[in-house]
């Protein structure tokens, strides 16, 4: 039987994603750093929190509505839950509601669907989980916890990471880039803007993006991006003996075969 593996965009050895909660002001700079070396991140908002002060909420600024389309052009911003409460200590009404609400603002703020997500806190339980899969959410980042590995997600709704940014992430990136036992490797950073800040150590995520955006062979993309990719390359349908290969998905698909590189256009067939 012929074997088909996986494979990134043009025959990308890794991908790397990142991933940004709450959204303080801290964001912009952020932002600025990202942008400046390419590096694609998911910002997770609490639309309920678009223009607090510290005055008003006791800890830190947070972005304004108005700025959210613009702040984050060429990103993608998931929800984050309107207030951001332990969500598995709410009724089931409640959690409903926080992610809705958040998906609605959010929407008509930035005008294309809001679909993925990280949990307040980390937490979840799963009854939580069950809620967010019926209010149309399509991956979570549920903890955490550093997974310190690259492998992808056997299930999008319990999305593990990497690292944060406060672990060795130069030390792990190295490792990462190194990292030659599988096809479908995937670095996964997260954190917190206001961080940066409160340390005082802004060169750190500095230095990571202009070495990550120089890094050749690795594709960089959101987490929606990656979910979409994923999910395309996961629902490929094939012949019984693999010889022919169809795309159902609004998505190209890379794959090697006999260790050639092959493309798979959305609603093509193609026979190898």
């Amino acid at each position: 039987m012929k074997r088909v593996d996986f494979s990134w965009p043009q025959g990308l050895s890794g991908a790397l994603t990142t991933s940004w909660d709450d959204g303080t002001e801290f964001d912009r700079i952020l932002v600025s750093i990202l942008n400046r070396y390419g590096i694609k991140g998911t910002f997770n908002l609490n639309s309920g929190k678009f223009g607090l002060t510290k005055e008003e909420c006791g800890w830190n600024n947070f972005i304004r509505a108005d700025e959210v389309k613009t702040l984050f052009a060429g990103h993608e911003v998931a929800v984050h839950t309107v207030s951001h409460p332990w969500l598995e200590r709410q009724s089931s009404d409640m959690i409903l509601s926080e992610i809705i609400e958040d998906r609605r603002s959010l929407e008509a703020l930035l005008g294309y669907p809001v679909r993925g997500m990280s949990l307040p806190f980390g937490s979840q339980d799963a009854r939580v989980g069950g809620i967010l899969k019926s209010a149309g959410i399509l991956y979570v980042r549920p903890t955490v916890r550093n997974a310190d590995k690259f492998a992808l997600p056997g299930d999008f709704m319990n999305w593990q990471v990497s690292c944060h940014h406060k672990n060795d992430i130069m030390l792990l990136w190295k490792e990462f880039v190194d990292y030659r036992h599988n096809s479908d490797k995937l670095f996964y950073l997260w954190g917190h803007s206001y961080e940066f800040n409160n340390d005082g150590n802004w060169e750190l995520i500095e230095e990571f993006c202009q070495v990550a955006g120089s890094t050749p062979d690795i594709w960089i993309a959101t987490n929606m991006e990656i979910y979409e990719y994923v999910t395309a390359w996961r629902n490929l349908q094939c012949s019984v003996d693999v010889s022919c290969i169809r795309n159902t998905s609004a998505f190209t698909v890379w794959f090697r075969y006999n260790d050639k590189l092959f493309s798979v256009e959305p609603g093509q067939i193609v026979n190898i």
